[in-house]
């Protein structure tokens, strides 16, 4: 962490859901990971491990698989998410501890998903964490361009009307930090073990590297 973190001049926080708001442990996304194969597996007649591989090249080169399966392969987006959120939200488990902190932290608070609204919710139901933020802005609001194209960043902005340098981004992938380092808001990564959360890291658009989300914002409401 580079320096104290001084909250005064923010009132408003972004949060990204997955992996962020809940520990990388639960393995909640490697269910949606595994959902991702499936479709793609289905939708192109493959055998699972070839629509792997066609899973993970979409996603480097697009960002996400569902911008790659929508580039190449002209699919309906709401049937993807349907089937890819479809899975077991039993595994989370509610964080008294962050409910408490986010309720006593000053500001208005916001979910920026890569994943659909309604996925959004019920992790937010499971989590405990229904009623504290504002709004969720996800991928179909973003207009389908995922995390971290800029243009879903400064609709976010202009939907919201927020002034990023009053602003904090929270996020587990490095690189999803980058395009709100560069709109001037503060950053705050969450490393998680999982290949992609390094990737693309910057130390000049990470402010600071929180390891324990609940832990950081007790320090800041206490």
């Amino acid at each position: 962490m580079k320096k104290p973190f001084n909250s005064r001049h923010i009132d408003t926080w972004i949060f990204d859901l997955d992996n962020t708001l809940y520990p990388a442990k639960n393995a909640l996304f490697s269910q949606v990971d595994r959902r991702m194969g499936e479709f793609v597996a289905r939708h192109m007649e493959l055998d699972f491990e070839a629509a792997r591989r066609l899973q993970k090249k979409y996603f480097a080169k697009y960002g996400t698989t569902l911008r790659g399966l929508m580039s190449e392969q002209q699919i309906n987006p709401r049937d993807y998410l349907d089937f890819v959120h479809d899975i077991d939200f039993s595994v989370l488990e509610e964080d008294p501890g962050m409910a408490q902190c986010l309720h006593r932290l000053e500001g208005e608070k916001y979910i920026y998903t890569n994943g659909s609204h309604d996925y959004a919710e019920k992790i937010l139901k499971h989590l405990g964490l229904e009623g504290i933020f504002s709004a969720v802005f996800d991928i179909e609001a973003a207009g389908y361009l995922p995390k971290p194209e800029k243009d879903g960043y400064h609709k976010m902005v202009k939907t919201y009307t927020l002034e990023p340098a009053r602003s904090v981004m929270v996020e587990d992938m490095a690189r999803n930090l980058i395009p709100a380092s560069e709109m001037g808001m503060k950053t705050v990564w969450i490393p998680t073990e999982d290949e992609w959360s390094a990737e693309d890291k910057s130390e000049a658009h990470i402010d600071y590297i929180v390891p324990d989300l609940t832990a950081w914002l007790k320090t800041l409401v206490s």
